[in-house]
């Protein structure tokens, strides 16, 4: 598994239109007091399967609770 941000070059789920340029590699976590989710280079938009969308809306949601809760860094 490749580690670096930004794009992987692989269309897991096919192209889905003419714009896709394929999957990333992304980073979320907390960083002076707010959630960053890191893409690793400029991104126009990001498809989601609903499996994938819900876990990246809870991690989101854990980052969220943990810096409303008083918690730094992971």
């Amino acid at each position: 598994m490749n580690d670096q941000l930004g794009p992987t070059g692989d269309f897991p789920h096919g192209k889905l239109n003419a714009d896709d340029e394929g999957a990333l590699n992304i980073a979320i976590s907390r960083e002076n007091g707010v959630v960053r989710i890191d893409f690793g280079e400029p991104t126009a938009w990001i498809g989601l399967p609903p499996e994938l969308a819900l876990e990246f809306a809870s991690v989101i949601v854990k980052h969220a609770l943990a810096l409303k809760h008083g918690g730094g860094k992971p």
